[in-house]
């Protein structure tokens, strides 16, 4: 029955990719290859660069190919939503159970909401250079103020579901924060470090793009100044399908972790 229930979604992504394949190489046909490469061109370039990319080499005398530097935009993904989702789930959690906070912090973390994450970049690369850090600000900015907000919101349900009711019993107010409220706001929790595992890739590669010294932004950035255009795509599918991966992954992760929810 899982089987049966597995093939039409399979099939549907098996037919999108042939769709996509499809139409890239009939406007890749009426275009010159610097604009749309076809397919065997991009497939030859991700080869060919897939362990050492001598245009790294040629552009900013630096080493590694499309894998290297598409791990190092992974880890650097991973520790940047890592830190903000310590950051957020922490700040969210004090918004939502510690008064004195919620009056100081509710405002400011309000507004920086607001604010354009893109437009943080400029600030993180006057302060920081073009170091790790800079480069996985945006990720960091992105994931805490987005899990902040969302476990704030869900702690606060469940204060007024659960909280009181366990208040009525004795159960002190640490003891409740720890049996009652942390393990109601882990499915939203986990629903939330996807969303901001996925938007971290792009925020990553942009950060990359515009000034990294590693990682699968700066190759892009490489090959597109020198007009391999072919070798950029190669890069972007790569990164693609280890986000897919790496998004299967958390989802597998947090179903086991929630599995008493079932």
């Amino acid at each position: 029955m899982r089987v049966r229930s597995a093939v039409p979604p399979i099939a549907g992504a098996v037919a999108g990719v042939v769709v996509v394949a499809v139409v890239w190489s009939a406007v890749a046909s009426v275009n010159t290859a610097a604009r749309f490469p076809v397919i065997p061109a991009i497939v030859a370039a991700t080869i060919d660069n897939f362990d050492a990319a001598p245009i790294l080499a040629y552009t900013t005398f630096g080493t590694g190919g499309i894998w290297s530097n598409v791990l190092w935009t992974a880890q650097s993904v991973l520790l940047g939503v890592a830190t903000g989702l310590a950051v957020g789930f922490a700040t969210g959690l004090a918004l939502a159970r510690i008064p004195w906070f919620n009056r100081l912090g509710r405002l400011p973390v309000s507004i920086l909401g607001t604010v354009p994450v893109l437009a943080v970049l400029p600030f993180l690369t006057l302060w920081f250079g073009n170091s790790a850090l800079a480069t996985s600000g945006l990720v960091v900015f992105f994931t805490a103020l987005t899990v902040a907000s969302t476990v704030h919101a869900a702690a606060a349900d469940a204060e007024g579901r659960y909280a009181d009711y366990a208040a009525t019993l004795g159960v002190s107010k640490s003891r409740t924060t720890v049996s009652v409220i942390l393990p109601a706001l882990v499915p939203s929790t986990i629903g939330v470090v996807r969303a901001a595992t996925a938007f971290g890739w792009g925020f990553q590669c942009i950060a990359e793009v515009l000034g990294g010294s590693q990682g699968a932004g700066r190759l892009i950035r490489s090959f597109s100044d020198a007009t391999q255009t072919a070798g950029a795509i190669g890069v972007l599918l790569v990164v693609g399908v280890v986000a897919v991966v790496v998004d299967a992954l958390i989802g597998l992760a947090g179903r086991w972790i929630v599995r008493w929810n079932e």
